[in-house]
């Protein structure tokens, strides 16, 4: 018998339709092996997916739990799962898939299907924002206000181009926020900002040098504050976009960037600013934002996941690499 995989599926997500998905997906297990069992839970509101993997992983039955949609079914599905002690993979299956991107998750469907059935399980953190967890990152300010903005039907069919088109319109716009920022509960900070990320899993080069496949292992929250808007930074990435490196704030020379670390924080903004949490519009500051230090098991590529846990994986017995978790009470 093989292994058991539970996949919340988005019911929305995908251009080519539920029925397409579905098939697509239990084939890609099966080719790499044929003796997978694949049950499918598709989402039908909103949290849906959070509620279908907070079940699965309950039953103690399955291998891995699967997020099978965009960043915003990603997030819903790591709700479900963070303190859970259940694996959790991720297909990409949606308009927007940018922590693949991040955490070099296959946009190849059976690609990241032999990932999962044969990666590398690793303990990552999760960050918390009031009582909704996030993997890849929180975005405070001109961000979050393109993603309120960006119509959902452009979104579904032109991706992250939408989000581009969207930013080239907000160029121009004078909009800036005072930031307070409570460090740790004892260290505060003010800072002249247009926008500001808090990233748990976000590759921040340039100076800056950081990478998302130890950034969402360290223990700490990286937050980036960006503090002049640079029309020719976010042609660079416009042009990062056109190259295909779908990712948001690799290079933030142009920003004046200041970067601090922090595991816990207390975030406050004159005028109250736009947060988004994954890619999904929350509200608006002031928020409560902090890390939780290996809350989630991930299954990941073994070049991101690095030589150290996949040797220590490897070196498991078979019987103890193919069983699924304990049932959870």
């Amino acid at each position: 018998m093989g292994k058991k995989i539970y996949v919340v599926l988005n019911g929305k997500a995908g251009r080519r339709g539920l029925d397409f998905s579905l098939k697509e997906i239990e084939t890609a297990f099966k080719d790499t092996d044929p003796e997978v069992e694949v049950d499918f839970g598709v989402t039908q509101h909103v949290m849906h997916a959070a509620e279908l993997a907070a079940e699965a992983a309950k039953t103690g039955k399955y291998y891995a739990i699967v997020a099978a949609g965009g960043d915003g079914t990603v997030n819903e599905v790591v709700n479900g799962m963070a303190h859970s002690g259940a694996r959790m993979g991720v297909i990409a299956n949606g308009s927007t898939n940018v922590f693949c991107s991040e955490v070099k998750i296959s946009s190849n469907i059976p690609q990241a299907a032999k990932d999962i059935l044969e990666g590398i399980p690793v303990t990552v953190d999760v960050g918390k924002v009031g009582d909704r967890y996030y993997v890849w990152m929180l975005g405070i300010g001109i961000e979050a206000k393109i993603a309120y903005l960006v119509n959902p039907k452009i979104k579904k069919y032109f991706g992250v181009l939408a989000y581009v088109i969207a930013a080239l319109r907000q160029t121009f716009d004078k909009g800036r926020q005072i930031m307070k920022i409570i460090l740790d509960s004892d260290k505060e900070m003010t800072f002249s900002t247009f926008n500001t990320i808090v990233g748990n899993a976000t590759t921040f080069e340039g100076f800056l040098g950081i990478k998302s496949q130890y950034s969402i292992k360290d223990g700490n929250l990286d937050v980036c504050i960006l503090q002049h808007k640079s029309p020719i930074g976010i042609v660079e990435l416009v042009i990062n976009f056109i190259k295909g490196r779908r990712d948001y704030y690799r290079f933030i020379d142009r920003f004046s960037a200041a970067h601090v670390r922090a595991k816990k924080m207390r975030i406050e903004t004159v005028p109250n600013a736009y947060y988004h949490v994954d890619g999904e519009v929350m509200g608006k500051t002031p928020i409560d934002v902090e890390v939780n230090e290996g809350a989630l098991i991930l299954i990941l590529p073994e070049k991101t996941a690095g030589k150290e846990a996949t040797k220590k994986w490897n070196a498991l017995p078979k019987e103890e690499r193919d069983k699924p978790l304990p049932e959870k009470n």
